[in-house]
């Protein structure tokens, strides 16, 4: 007789557990898979409702992608007849034919949930490439202006590709148009008569949040820290929010809360 279906995904769980606890690239400090991929796609969500681009999740992709070639390593041990040991379905009374049976059925569980990650890292990652192409003056300056400030929210792939990006670009224009100008009107980040040609982000959009801080969230002090700096653009407006609730805001209002986790977008 076949082991339950409930039986097989309990034994896949077990052995993806163990994986996890016994391998040392994630340290002690790790979190487990299922709090990853909850915090994955918690960030594949805000990236896609997000104007502007969001602070690269660097250890979380690096524990993603550890586990995802943990993954595909194991699916590829199944599928060659070397995860046998690992499951021994013949230990529990089940003839070949049901061993066989059962090694595909986990198969295909575990590449149905490679299948799933995978989705939700490339969609990501081309969330944040479509930003960083459309407003790509404007993050290179930023990175130009402040490369401690900004390799927070740049990988260093991503930063490659920007400036590899705006390279080629700047090669386009100047082959098509630009050589014909006069050499001061050449500069496509000029920002002379006060019409600056960089375009960045609307932080005016409004956007749909959920407070998951305890107790009764605040704004106040980007408010204050916006005053402070004298700066154009930031929170202008005090916000306070209870757990759990749901409200429709500026974004530029709630910048700061959705990159300190304060606040999740929906």
């Amino acid at each position: 007789m076949d082991i339950d279906i409930s039986d097989i995904l309990a034994d896949v769980s077990r052995s993806q557990t163990h994986t996890t606890s016994s391998s040392h690239q994630y340290g002690s400090t790790d979190t487990d898979a299922f709090t990853d991929h909850q915090l994955l796609t918690r960030a594949w969500t805000s990236e896609r409702c997000a104007p502007d681009l969001l602070p690269y999740p660097t250890d979380l992709m690096t524990r993603v992608m550890s586990r995802v070639q943990a993954q595909i390593s194991r699916i590829e041990d199944l599928a060659s007849g070397m995860g046998e040991d690992t499951y021994s379905y013949a230990t529990n009374g089940v003839g070949k034919q049901g061993g066989t049976q059962n090694a595909n059925l986990v198969l295909a569980i575990l590449q149905t949930d490679l299948s799933r990650t995978q989705f939700l890292v490339r969609s990501l990652l081309r969330q944040r490439l479509a930003k960083i192409t459309k407003y790509a003056t404007y993050y290179l300056k930023q990175h130009l202006d402040s490369e401690s400030k900004t390799s927070t929210i740049l990988s260093t792939s991503e930063v490659a590709f920007l400036r590899h990006h705006q390279a080629l670009l700047g090669e386009l224009y100047d082959s098509s148009f630009l050589n014909a100008f006069p050499q001061g009107l050449r500069r496509l980040d000029d920002s002379s008569g006060g019409v600056p040609m960089i375009e960045g982000p609307d932080g005016s959009i409004a956007v749909i949040v959920r407070c998951l801080s305890e107790g009764t969230w605040s704004n106040e002090r980007d408010v204050d820290d916006v005053r402070d700096l004298t700066q154009e653009e930031g929170a202008s407006v005090v916000l306070s929010m209870r757990r759990g609730e749901i409200w429709v805001v500026r974004w530029r209002d709630v910048k700061k809360a959705v990159e300190r986790g304060e606040i999740e977008l929906l």
